[in-house]
């Protein structure tokens, strides 16, 4: 093997190494009941410090009977260190203002499952981890403030 072949062999196996395959990616925030002309959504953190791929995930909002599926994460999707990536619903979407998230990988494997939410505001109030990322399993690691999609918790 030359050296050109060599390098670029290690290149490739040293970016490979810092992609995980889960790692403790988790949901983040969600918005369950939008302002008017607003979609719902779920975001999902990583907060460690390699990279993850999460082509292929997805998330859902389940309320009641109701369930609203996103969308997969388009192939190639790299979420960094640290980033945030969001599922954004549709503008049809009519549920009774509430409903837990659940993230899965592309294998349909539940990564993440928050605990039921009612919002009937109507408004920019979200539900989010404080501080990011904070998972404890327990109802302590999520607080309802205004709405920082795709953005820190940390106001």
């Amino acid at each position: 093997m030359d050296s050109k072949s060599l390098a670029k062999y290690f290149s490739i196996a040293l970016m490979l190494l810092t992609i995980s395959s889960s790692a403790s990616v988790v949901i983040n925030e969600m918005e369950l009941n939008p302002p008017e002309g607003g979609v719902d959504w779920v975001e999902i953190y990583n907060p460690d410090s390699e990279n993850v791929d999460i082509s292929g995930w997805t998330a859902k909002i389940t309320d009641g009977s109701w369930v609203g599926q996103f969308p997969s994460v388009p192939a190639g999707t790299i979420l960094t260190a640290k980033g945030f990536y969001v599922f954004n619903g549709q503008s049809s979407w009519n549920h009774n203002d509430g409903g837990f998230a659940t993230l899965y990988n592309a294998a349909g494997e539940e990564v993440d499952k928050t605990a039921s939410r009612q919002d009937s505001m109507n408004n920019d109030f979200t539900y989010g981890r404080h501080p990011d990322g904070h998972d404890t399993n327990n109802d302590g690691d999520w607080g309802l403030g205004s709405a920082t999609k795709g953005e820190s918790n940390i106001r």
